[in-house]
C-alpha cells in the first residue's frame, strides 16, 4: 500500500457486497437514467420553453410625476398651490442665477442650483436626490497661489532673480501655468551670477536639453543654491549628465531631485550619478528611483558619507578633511 507502482483495486481490498452487473453498456446505461428520470418528481412545477410562447408577467415601466418647468420657459403646468403658479409665474427669464438658486433650495430641486451655492449651503430638510458637479476654478493671471497664501508672479519673480535682489531666496514656480521657455532661459542665465537664491523649484515646467544645458554651466559657478528641484520635465539622458557632470565640482548643493522624467536616464545614466558622488561631498539627498541594483547601492553609502560629514563639521563647528 502507497506505492504509485500499484493500482487502487491491488492495494485495497474490495468491501462491496453487491454482486458485479457485468461489463460497462453505454446504452443500457443511458436507458436506465432516462427511467428514472420519468419516474421522478422533481421539477413537475417548472415550465418546459414552447418557442413563440411567452409566459410570466409583462413588464411595465415605472411612470412617474411630471416636473414643473422651472427657469427658462415662461408657460408651466400648474403645480395646485396658487401661491407657488403666482411665484413661478413671476420667474420669467429676467431671474437672475442668485434667485434661481434661492428659488431651487426652497423648492428642494437640486438640478436649479449651480454648484457654488450647493458647496456652499447645502439645503436642509431629507436632502437632495441630485448631486451637482462642482466647478473648477481656471487660473488666468500671471500669478499663481502657493499654500501659504502668497501669489507667485513668473515676470517678477524672473526680474529679482536677474537683478540679484537680497530678498529672494526661494523660488517655487513647480507646474506654473504661465511658465514660458523664455523664462527658464531667463532663470537659469541668472543663476550664474545670483548669491542669495538658496532654494530653486521649477518641477513640471517644460525644462529640456537646452534649458539643461545652461543651468548644468550655472551649477560650476553657483555658490549659495542649496535645494534644486527639477522633477517631471523632458530632459533627456544626455542633458541629465551635464548637469550631473557639472555637480562634480559643485560643493553648496545639499538636495537634488531629478525624478520622473519623459526620458529614461539608463544604465549609463545612474552610474554617472553614483561616480559624481565620489568627487561631491555636499549633496546629501537625492530624489530619483534608481533601476539598477549596483549604482542605487553605492549611491546610499556615499549619502551616508556626505551625511555624516555634514553631522561632523556640525558638532565640532570645522572644516572637516575630504581625504
Amino acid at each position: 500500500p502507497g506505492t504509485s507502482y500499484m493500482d487502487a483495486s491491488s492495494q485495497q481490498e474490495s468491501n462491496t457486497s453487491k454482486k458485479p452487473t457485468g461489463p460497462y453498456d453505454r446504452d443500457r446505461l443511458l436507458k436506465h437514467m432516462k427511467t428514472e428520470a420519468e419516474r421522478s418528481t422533481v421539477g413537475n412545477d417548472w415550465l418546459v420553453h414552447t418557442p413563440g410562447e411567452k409566459k410570466g408577467k409583462k413588464y411595465e415601466a415605472p411612470t412617474y410625476a411630471t416636473p414643473v418647468s422651472l427657469g427658462k420657459k415662461s408657460e408651466f403646468d400648474s403645480t395646485g398651490d396658487p401661491e407657488l403658479d403666482a411665484l413661478l409665474s413671476g420667474v420669467g427669464n429676467s431671474a437672475s442665477e442668485v434667485e434661481l438658486d434661492e428659488l431651487a433650495e426652497i423648492l428642494g430641486v437640486a438640478s436649479m442650483q449651480s454648484s457654488t451655492t450647493y458647496v456652499s449651503q447645502p439645503p436642509s430638510g431629507n436632502g437632495l436626490k441630485n448631486i451637482v458637479k462642482a466647478t473648477v476654478p481656471v487660473v488666468k493671471s500671471s500669478t499663481l497661489e502657493t499654500d501659504g497664501g502668497a501669489r507667485v508672479d513668473v515676470e517678477e519673480s524672473v526680474r529679482l532673480l536677474a537683478t540679484n535682489d537680497t530678498s529672494l531666496t526661494c523660488l517655487d514656480l513647480t507646474s506654473h501655468p504661465d511658465m514660458k521657455s523664455e523664462h527658464l532661459l531667463d532663470i537659469c542665465r541668472s543663476l550664474m551670477s545670483s548669491t542669495h537664491l538658496q532654494k530653486l523649484l521649477i518641477a513640471n515646467t517644460g525644462l529640456n536639453d537646452i534649458h539643461a544645458k545652461i543651468l548644468a554651466e550655472a551649477l560650476e559657478y553657483n555658490r549659495t543654491l542649496k535645494v534644486l528641484n527639477i522633477e517631471s520635465n523632458c530632459i533627456s539622458a544626455t542633458g541629465m549628465s551635464r548637469i550631473v557632470k557639472a555637480l562634480k565640482e559643485n560643493s553648496v548643493l545639499e538636495e537634488f531631485r531629478l525624478n520622473n522624467q519623459s526620458h529614461a536616464l539608463g544604465m549609463n545614466g545612474e552610474n554617472g550619478l553614483a561616480n559624481m558622488l565620489e568627487h561631491n561631498h555636499t549633496l546629501r539627498k537625492i530624489g530619483y528611483t534608481f533601476k539598477s541594483a549596483g549604482p542605487r547601492a553605492k549611491v546610499d553609502r556615499l549619502l551616508i558619507r556626505n551625511n555624516d560629514l555634514a553631522r561632523q563639521k556640525r558638532v565640532s563647528n570645522t572644516i572637516v578633511s575630504y581625504s
